[in-house]
């Protein structure tokens, strides 16, 4: 009987055994199933990503400018004499200090000179003053002609005009003195020299070239035919291979050359931005302004089918949008089709997506990953 129950209480627990490894088999089955079915949708994509803008359009024509000073000056001595020191090639100098000394030991002969003369016409003026005095007494007593008196004033009046002669002199020579040492007009760059020490100068013969690097501006050479579709202080952009800023027209000289047809602009920047002499590119408008959606010029993904760009939506999925193309704007360009200025779109990694598909990305402003 015994034996009869362990047989049968052994045939219960291995039949439950069996049943609990078949839902164990089938759980396993159902999850396998669920989890490839998870695997055949995609993981989200990285892409890269910009905005899509409302803004003016017009056409651009690109110009070359040059990056100069405002004030680009060759400066010249006022008197002659030997250079005893000058700045060098790469000093900037302040306002008002020196940049070349000339030697000015002539000039303080010169001056000693001058005083000497001072002292000797004062004296005369001094001489003649007291014996006018005393011609005056004799003709009030009638001892003296009128023609004697006369010539004594006439005696101090040229002796006054030398003692004024004497002082002119004077200051002319402290001038030259001054000018011995040729200061900086403004902040000044020393580009170039073209004496050197020891050498003796003249009158009016250059010494340095230099120029602020503290006003710095871009010269553009446009051709007559976008005149009308300029302004002072118009926005423009202006570029070359490292560096790209938008700055405003200074000045508009509406005058073309008979030869080029090309008029010139002046364009203000900073002196941060390009290094005086580089060569630069400037967009300027050849067309009427008009508003409209613009995007990277990357954001494109051309088929035979059409051009299309890739949206995102609130999910950050991926919608495809069919669109044409109108103004080129430097590296945005316009679009006309269903696109939502609101909405970013892709720029890099177009290429890759379909319709519907999630993406992760980054970018300069933010950095969001979509859920899977």
């Amino acid at each position: 009987m015994k034996a009869m129950t362990s047989t049968l209480a052994l045939s219960v627990f291995t039949s439950s055994f069996r049943a609990f490894g078949l839902f164990t088999l089938l759980a396993s089955s159902v999850s396998l199933s669920a989890q490839a079915k998870d695997n055949n949708q995609p993981p989200p994509l990285l892409v890269q990503i910009d905005e899509a803008r409302e803004q003016a359009i017009s056409q651009l024509t690109w110009v070359p400018g040059t990056v100069l000073s405002v004030i680009d000056a060759n400066l010249a001595s006022e008197v002659d004499g030997r250079i005893t020191w000058m700045a060098e090639v790469g000093d900037v100098v302040k306002a008002g200090e020196p940049l070349v000394k000339v030697d000015d030991t002539r000039l303080s002969i010169t001056r000693n000179q001058n005083a000497s003369n001072i002292a000797r016409w004062q004296s005369q003026v001094e001489l003649f003053t007291k014996r006018l005095a005393r011609y005056k007494n004799l003709q009030a007593s009638q001892n003296t002609s009128r023609g004697e008196l006369e010539e004594v004033e006439a005696d101090l009046e040229n002796a006054k005009q030398e003692l004024a002669q004497a002082k002119l002199d004077l200051e002319f020579t402290e001038y030259q003195i001054a000018q011995s040492s040729i200061r900086a007009p403004f902040t000044a760059l020393v580009v170039e020299r073209l004496q050197s020490p020891g050498e003796y100068t003249g009158v009016g013969q250059t010494l340095l070239r230099v120029v602020n690097p503290d006003s710095v501006e871009v010269q553009v050479r446009a051709p007559l035919n976008v005149l009308p579709y300029l302004a002072n202080g118009m926005s423009v952009t202006v570029h070359n291979n490292v560096n790209q800023v938008e700055e405003s027209i200074r000045a508009i000289v509406p005058v073309g050359n008979t030869a080029s047809r090309m008029m010139e602009l002046r364009i203000a920047i900073n002196p941060s931005d390009f290094p005086i002499g580089s060569a630069v590119r400037v967009a300027l408008p050849s067309s009427d302004t008009h508003d409209g959606v613009t995007i990277p010029r990357d954001a494109l993904v051309l088929r035979k089918s059409g051009t299309f760009i890739y949206q995102l939506n609130e999910n950050n999925e991926a919608e495809q949008v069919k669109v044409t193309t109108g103004v080129g704007m430097g590296d945005r360009i316009e679009v006309f089709g269903d696109v939502n200025p609101k909405r970013s779109v892709v720029v890099r990694g177009a290429e890759r997506l379909r319709a519907g598909q999630k993406v992760r990305y980054n970018d300069e402003r933010e950095s969001l990953t979509a859920k899977s």
